[in-house]
């Protein structure tokens, strides 16, 4: 009988000498690159983009990350971000495969426990050139951690997602969204790892849909996800649940995000953006 189960995650010290070895094996360079430029506040002035690895990298060295919450997309003229919470989940394969089809690369905020439980669709999700970054290992909110998020407790999460994730698509994920937009302790802890913190700018609401596809709530989403004045939107999607709510009260259905999907990408098309992962690759 096969055990799928995946190997445990090495430590912080064996992530870091395999960064090393990795690094000396293709022959670049792994000192930081330059912080990312400001970007906090909708309608600020957006961050210069993240330097893109070469995809013919096995394992990259991540950016220095900024001292500040992202929200906005990477890279000049209009650009956005299309991100992904709390898969991978059922509704993954259709949004790839929407993807695939619009030619639309995004960024998916995957946790440990449903990237442990799923390892193919992380690993479809970076073979076709997705970015893969992390969304905790469990996402628990700050009130449902006894003590709270502790910079231990938020390395802990860290640190065994980015090893999971590392393991399954050859690189660091590099870039952590924190549960819920919580901001408690995230820039001390992931900066300590080396991972830059993202929020949004706009948010689809698509957390809130019902249990089946309907056109009405699809039509809420499509008009929650556009509309924006902004010229780096960071859009926040959900292709799954990883909250620990009943499902009663929120569903894990996600019918009316992939049914919203190609309007969206539709949207901002026509009004002249630019689709980037958060690392500035288009």
């Amino acid at each position: 009988m096969n055990d799928d189960r995946p190997t445990p995650p090495p430590t912080r010290r064996l992530l870091r000498l395999a960064a090393v070895a990795a690094c000396s094996t293709v022959l670049v360079a792994c000192s930081p690159a330059a912080p990312a430029g400001p970007a906090s506040a909708p309608g600020a002035t957006p961050p210069g983009p993240v330097s893109p690895a070469s995809a013919s990298l096995a394992f990259a060295a991540c950016s220095t990350p900024p001292d500040r919450f992202v929200n906005q997309a990477p890279g000049d003229g209009r650009t956005v971000a299309l991100t992904f919470d709390d898969g991978p989940a059922p509704a993954d394969a259709e949004i790839l495969n929407v993807l695939a089809d619009q030619g639309v690369k995004a960024t998916f905020f995957v946790t440990g426990e449903h990237a442990a439980a799923d390892p193919d669709t992380v690993r479809r999700m970076a073979a076709e050139g997705h970015l893969v970054a992390g969304h905790s290992w469990e996402h628990r909110y700050p009130k449902e951690v006894a003590g709270g998020w502790t910079v231990s407790y938020l390395t802990d999460q860290l640190e065994r997602t980015d090893a999971l994730l590392t393991e399954l698509t050859g690189r660091r994920a590099c870039f952590f969204r924190p549960p819920g937009g919580n901001k408690d302790n995230v820039l001390a802890a992931a900066g300590a790892a080396g991972l830059t913190s993202v929020l949004w700018n706009v948010d689809s609401l698509d957390w809130k849909q019902p249990s089946r596809t309907t056109t009405a709530a699809t039509a809420e989403i499509v008009a929650a996800a556009t509309g924006t004045t902004s010229d780096h939107p960071v859009v926040l999607l959900h292709s799954g649940k990883a909250s620990h709510e009943p499902d009663t009260k929120y569903s894990p259905h996600r019918g009316n995000t992939v049914a919203a999907l190609p309007e969206i990408i539709g949207w901002y098309r026509a009004h002249g953006y630019s689709f980037v992962r958060l690392d500035g690759v288009s």
